[in-house]
Formats: structure tokens, sequence, C-alpha cells
């Protein structure tokens, strides 16, 4: 009986050592998936910044290295519209295209942030097309092209971490998110929208956590970081024109979708990207620069509406000259576009004009 309990007693199971070696093996995992997260985030930190060609060498060149007297600031009518070496040898001073496609006055806040850090341009050309005013979730999931940039350079952070705060209340240095008060659609994306129950039960902003990791910031764009490696795409001063006459056919379609884009209902002004201009105007003109906002010219003119107004505030309160060409007849001719866009010969016929403007309208005996 005693050899019995004795062999009994030895079998006996100690929970606690069980325990102790899921933990072991949890913290192992934990710090294998962290030296492989620091390693991967090294290394596409290597590949991102020695890219010689291509979109993100472009975005290095403009955040890091540029020091023109002049910049052009826009989206996709910002790049493809204006021609820097015209206006350069109009106005005889340097001039580079910083136009990003897709991107909104975030981008141009964090362009000027990263150039005052540096240098004071002479002239900043601002171009806007008033739907980029409006408030759009696309255009904070957008804010991914800063997140390279966030550890190295502190200029940029408050506003990619907008990211994280989009329609909510809070500044972009701010741990706590106070949801938006707005209900429409709420179960659309639900999980990332700041008035799903998420955002209520736990008000962070997660973005400020996520850049911890040092993979995460390259996480949309490891394919074009290799792609980079095997392309070479040059700009002519940043700038990217397009070749090619626009049918009626083609030029009837856009106009409609055009008017059917701004007549969409329930379209708010972004208080985020009004701040974003002003600081824009406010900051380049405090160090004795000049500002111009313009919008560009358009198959069809933009007119009235809620951005549009809220933008002539912005330049009037600063003093600075507003000019929308899109309501020029004189430049309304197929032969000047490629599609929504001007062709090379409309953006160098525009950037001919505008250079003459700036001297004798805007700011003249200046240049």
């Amino acid at each position: 009986m005693q050899a019995n309990s004795s062999t009994s007693s030895s079998e006996v199971k100690h929970p606690s050592r069980g325990v102790g070696k899921f933990f072991r093996v949890v913290l192992v995992l934990l710090v294998v998936v962290i030296a492989f997260d620091q390693v991967g985030g090294y290394i596409l930190h290597h590949m991102y910044f020695s890219a010689k060609s291509g979109p993100f060498a472009e975005t290095t060149f403009t955040f890091t290295k540029m020091d023109q007297d002049g910049i052009i600031l826009g989206s996709s009518r910002g790049r493809r519209n204006y021609n820097p070496n015209l206006l350069a040898d109009s106005l005889g001073i340097s001039v580079y295209n910083a136009g990003h496609d897709g991107q909104t006055i975030f981008y141009e806040q964090s362009i000027i942030r990263m150039a005052l850090a540096r240098y004071s341009p002479k002239l900043v050309i601002i171009d806007l097309n008033p739907e980029e005013m409006y408030y759009r979730e696309v255009h904070y999931d957008r804010l991914n092209v800063l997140a390279p940039y966030f550890k190295d350079y502190p200029e940029v952070r408050s506003i990619y971490l907008l990211k994280g705060i989009r329609d909510g209340t809070g500044e972009g240095d701010d741990f706590f998110v106070k949801p938006a008060k707005r209900s429409d659609n709420s179960w659309d994306n639900f999980w990332f929208r700041l008035h799903s129950m998420e955002e209520w039960v736990l008000p962070l902003n997660a973005e400020r956590f996520k850049m911890f990791s040092a993979v995460y910031p390259y996480n949309s764009t490891v394919l074009d970081i290799l792609t980079a490696l095997f392309k070479n795409r040059k700009s002519e001063s940043g700038f990217k024109p397009l070749k090619g006459v626009i049918t009626r056919e083609k030029a009837d379609e856009l106009i409609r979708e055009n008017a059917k884009l701004r007549e969409t209902p329930g379209k708010v002004v972004d208080a985020n990207k009004l701040k974003g201009l002003e600081e824009i105007i406010s900051t380049v003109t405090a160090k004795g620069g000049k500002v111009v906002v313009t919008m560009s010219p358009a198959l069809a003119p933009f007119g009235m509406e809620p951005s549009y107004k809220a933008v002539q505030e912005v330049c009037a309160k600063y003093g600075v000259p507003f000019k929308d060409y899109s309501q020029d007849t004189g430049y309304a001719r197929l032969e000047n576009f490629f599609d929504n866009h001007m062709n090379k010969d409309g953006a160098n016929l525009f950037s001919s004009n505008l250079a003459h403007d700036i001297k004798s309208q805007f700011f003249p005996g200046n240049f």
C-alpha cells in the first residue's frame, strides 16, 4: 500500500509549472515578434530612403532637400497643371513643383513645415480644388504617405496623427479622442469610424500606438518600395505633364460627373483642412514669403459652394491673393486638356499667364 501511495504522489502535477511554461513561451514569442518587427522595419526604412527615383524618392527630396525659392503645392492638378520651369524663367527665381497625386492640404502642410525648418521660400503657390476641402475618410487614409517620416521628422507627427482623429475632437498630439457626434452611416467600416462603439469604449488615438512598430509605417508601401528598385521614373522639377487631347465625348462625360459630384448632399467643410491652409499661409508670410492661392483651369468652372467660400474667407483674412482660373473661359478649349487635368500645352499656357499675373497683378515690382 505504501508503494502505491508513493507512486501516486510522484504523479501529482503542479499547475503552477504549466502556467509558468505558458508565460515563458509567450514571452519568447513576443521577443521574437518584436525582433522581427525591428529588423524588418530597419530594412524597409533603409530601402525606402535609398530609393533614387519614383514617388518615394520625390517625396523624400521634397521633405528633406528641396530648397527652391518658389514652391507649387497641390494634388494631381497642382502636379500636372503647373510647369515650374516656365514660372522660374519668367519670375527669375528657382521653382519646384511639389504637387502629389491624390493628396490634400495635409500633405502640403507637411511640406511647408519641413521646408521652413530648413529655409524660407520666397513664393508658395497653392492649387486648390473645392472638393478637396470637404471631409472625406479617404483623405485621412492617405496620410499613410507621412508614416515613413514619423519617427525621424517631428514636424509631420501631429499631422500624421490626425489619421487617428479624423472627424473627432482632438489635436494631433492628443492620446485621447472624442468621437464625432454625427451618426450618418455608422455601420460603414464600423470598427474604424469615430462614431462607432469601439471609439466610445476606448477613445484613444490608435495611430500613436501603432507607430511603436518599426514595420507598420511601411505597410502600404512594401510593393512600391520593391518596384522603385527596378523602375526609373523622372520628372521635370516635380512636374509630370500629360500628353494627348481629350475627346468631346469624354469631356462631356467628365463635366457631368463633376456636376454630380458638386451636388452631393451632406458635404461638410473639414475644419482640420482649413487649419492646415491657415497654417501654411500664416507661417510662410511670417517668414517674409508670398502666397498665392489658385484654382487652375478646369473643364467646368468650380462655382460658389461652402468650401469655395471658406477658402475665399481664409485668403481674405490673411490678405493673400485668391484667383479662380476655372472661371476663365480663355482656357475652356479641348486642346488644353488631357482629362480633368490640363495636358502639357495647356499647362505651359497657364503657367506663362500665371507668371505674368504674379508679376503684374499679385505682386507688382517684387519679381
